[in-house]
C-alpha cells in the first residue's frame, strides 16, 4: 500500500491549515492540504489498495476527505457505494467534507431511481449533516427538467433546526431558482420554508454570479 498518509503529511502547510480551520469550525485536526492535492492523492490510492482506506480510521480531517472521495469514487456498484455511503455518512461533521464527498459522487444515469430512494432515506434522517448530504446530493446530480420537482420538494417537506442543514437548503434551492426561477419564486412567496431558510435563499440568490441584478433586487421583496 502506497504511503498515503505521508503524502498528506509532506503537502502539508501550517498557514493553510490555520486559514481552513477558521473556515471549518470544530476541527482542530487540520494539517493544511489544498483539495486538489488531496484529489490527486485520492487518485493515487484508487489504483492501489483503496478498500483498506475505506476500513481505515482517519486521525485528521484530511484522511478522512480522501476516505470520502475514495468512497464516492471507487469503482463498485451503485449498490455497494451505497452501501459505504451509509457508514461513512455518520461521521460527516463539517461543510467541506460533506460537498467534496457529495460532488465527487458518482452512478450510472441509470441507476437514478436506487440514487434518489437513498437521498430519500437520508433527508428522513433527522441529523443535520445527513441531511445536508441529501439535498446537496440532490442539486449536484438531480437538477434537470425529469427531476426538478422532486429536488424541490425534497427540500421543501424536511428541515431541520442546524444552521449547515438550513444553508444547504438554501445553497440548493439559489441553484434552481438559476434555471428555474418561477418554481423557487413560488416557494419563497409561500409560507412553506422556515425564516431562516427563506432568507439564507436569498442571500444566496443575490451572492450568485448567474443572477441578474434586476432579478437580484426583485427577490428582496421576499425577505422576512
Amino acid at each position: 500500500m502506497i504511503d498515503w498518509k505521508g503524502m498528506l503529511r509532506e503537502a502539508s502547510e501550517p498557514k493553510y491549515a490555520k486559514f481552513s480551520s477558521s473556515l471549518i469550525p470544530g476541527r482542530d485536526d487540520i494539517i493544511g492540504v489544498r483539495v486538489p492535492t488531496i484529489r490527486k492523492i485520492s487518485k493515487k490510492v484508487l489504483k492501489d489498495d483503496w478498500r483498506s482506506v475505506v476500513s481505515d480510521t482517519p486521525s485528521n480531517f484530511e484522511e478522512q476527505m480522501v476516505q470520502a472521495i475514495v468512497i464516492a469514487t471507487a469503482p463498485v456498484t451503485v449498490e455497494e457505494r451505497i452501501s459505504m455511503s451509509r457508514d461513512f455518512i455518520p461521521c460527516i461533521d463539517n461543510w467541506s467534507t460533506c460537498d467534496t464527498f457529495c460532488n465527487s459522487w458518482t452512478f450510472d444515469v441509470a441507476d437514478s431511481g436506487k440514487v434518489w430512494r437513498f437521498l430519500e432515506e437520508l433527508i428522513s434522517s433527522g441529523d443535520t449533516f445527513t441531511m445536508r448530504v441529501a439535498v446537496v446530493m440532490a442539486m449536484t446530480h438531480f437538477m434537470d427538467d425529469d427531476h426538478i420537482d422532486d429536488v424541490i420538494s425534497l427540500i421543501t417537506n424536511h428541515d431541520d433546526p442546524g444552521y449547515y442543514y438550513r444553508m444547504g437548503a438554501a445553497w440548493a434551492l439559489s441553484m434552481c431558482y438559476v434555471r428555474y426561477p418561477e418554481k423557487v419564486e413560488r416557494i419563497l412567496e409561500s409560507d412553506i420554508l422556515c425564516d431562516e431558510t427563506q432568507n439564507l435563499t436569498i442571500h444566496k440568490i443575490r451572492e450568485s454570479l448567474r443572477v441578474s441584478a434586476e432579478d437580484k433586487e426583485d427577490v428582496k421583496r421576499f425577505k422576512r
